[in-house]
Formats: C-alpha cells, sequence, structure tokens
C-alpha cells in the first residue's frame, strides 16, 4: 500500500509497538499501512459515516488485516474505551471539531499516551487549547503536497498540572514552537505564507475605520511583526 507524502508524516510520528486508533479514517489506509510494515499490532478505525466505514472495511479485508483492525462507526473518541488506544490520530479536519472531538470524551483522551493532529485549519487554536490542558508539544511536521500545505501537531500528556508546562507567544502558537525550534526545511514558506495571510487580513480590516480602531487590529499588526521578526531568522 502506499500513502501520500499527508499521510506517510502522520505515520511516521506513530510509535513502533503502540495500540492505535484513526479517528475519522475513511478508507482506513492509514491503520493498514502501518499494520502491514510492522509498526503496530493492531488499530481501531473509526469513522461517524456509513460510507467511509465499509469502504474501512473492504480496505482492511483486502490486506488481510481484519484480526489486527477493528473498523467501528461512531462519532468521534466515542468508538474507543479509555486506554484502548495509546495513540491517537485525528486528520483531516478543522481545529475547531478536533477540540470539539477531544472535550466530547476526555476519558479517552486523557488516557492516551500521544495525538497526532492533522488540522486542515485553524492549527495555532489547537496548539493553544492542547497546552492550556496538559499537554505538551513534542513535535510537528509541515507537508507541502500542491495545492495544500499541511501542518501536523504531536502532543503528549503533561503529567503534571496544565499550568508547569510553559506558554508560547502568539506568533510561536501561529507557526508551531517546534517547528521553530526545529528550523524545519519548509519554514520559510510556513512563515511566508503565514505573513501573507495576516497582510491580507489586515488589508480587509483597514477598509473600515471600525475595524481598524479595533483591538483585533492592533494586535494583528503586532503579529505580524513578531512574525517578520522571525522571518528575518530563517
Amino acid at each position: 500500500m502506499h500513502l501520500d507524502k499527508r499521510l506517510q508524516a502522520v505515520a511516521s510520528l506513530v510509535p513502533k509497538g503502540a495500540s492505535f486508533a484513526d479517528i475519522g479514517t475513511d478508507h482506513a489506509y492509514l491503520p493498514v499501512w502501518l499494520w502491514e510494515n510492522g509498526v503496530i499490532s493492531a488499530a481501531v478505525a473509526g469513522d461517524i459515516a456509513a460510507g467511509p466505514c465499509q469502504a474501512a472495511r473492504t480496505t482492511v479485508a483486502m490486506y488481510g488485516a481484519a484480526k489486527a483492525i477493528t473498523v467501528r462507526q461512531g462519532s468521534g473518541l466515542e468508538v474507543l474505551s479509555p486506554g484502548e488506544a495509546h495513540c491517537i490520530a485525528i486528520c483531516g479536519m478543522g481545529g475547531s471539531t478536533i477540540i470539539s472531538i477531544l472535550e466530547e470524551q476526555p476519558e479517552v483522551a486523557k488516557a492516551a499516551k500521544r495525538l497526532v493532529l492533522q488540522p486542515m485549519a485553524g492549527a495555532p487554536t489547537l496548539r493553544r487549547w492542547l497546552v492550556q490542558h496538559g499537554w505538551r508539544l513534542v513535535d510537528e511536521d509541515l507537508v507541502d503536497d500542491p495545492p495544500h500545505f499541511y501542518e501536523i501537531i504531536c502532543a503528549e500528556p503533561l503529567g503534571g498540572a496544565a499550568g508547569a508546562v510553559s506558554s508560547y507567544s502568539e506568533a510561536e502558537y501561529l507557526l508551531g514552537p517546534v517547528l521553530l525550534r526545529q528550523g524545519h526545511p519548509l519554514l520559510a514558506k510556513h512563515i511566508a505564507r503565514q505573513e501573507h495571510a495576516l497582510q491580507e487580513l489586515l488589508g480587509h480590516m483597514a477598509r473600515s475605520e471600525r475595524a481598524k480602531a479595533s483591538a483585533k487590529y492592533a494586535q494583528t499588526q503586532h503579529l505580524l511583526e513578531a512574525v517578520r521578526q522571525l522571518k528575518g531568522k530563517y
């Protein structure tokens, strides 16, 4: 089985030997690939809709993985019991949707040893939520697969009070503190994309005197300045 660049990057963050769950699995390509390559011994492939679940069962059967991979239909983490999956992947959804999934079944989320998350939008909000709810950002990745540019976030439980972890600046939440620390090869392009988005936002807001006088406008200006300062380092 061949995985696209996005799922390959997600797969690289799954610890070897972990029990695994893929939430929003669609065709179950990710868990089947992980099983086929000896990364995991068992997995739950969950999806809210009947169609994707049927497609997942077809993939699992095609690769002879039915004894190792269970397909379950249900909303988010309700397909799991606490501790059943040490590593949980939630990919291809908005950041706010991923947050909702984690909040709706907190006992399942908190029992996991690692989360691998690939938001289609809202990565800064997701990073902030994780840090504020007792998770530590341990790894991040970027995938450039035109026309898409993906951010992948890997988090593990802090193991203590949420307040024990250092908070990040708005620019770090926007760009990814681990990406900045590691100097990811795609970081310059990532920063340029975010700079452009902030410039566009300010341009739209500047058309309204009320918006231009708002606190949000000033905050966005400060964020753009911080991003530009970081840009000079990469």
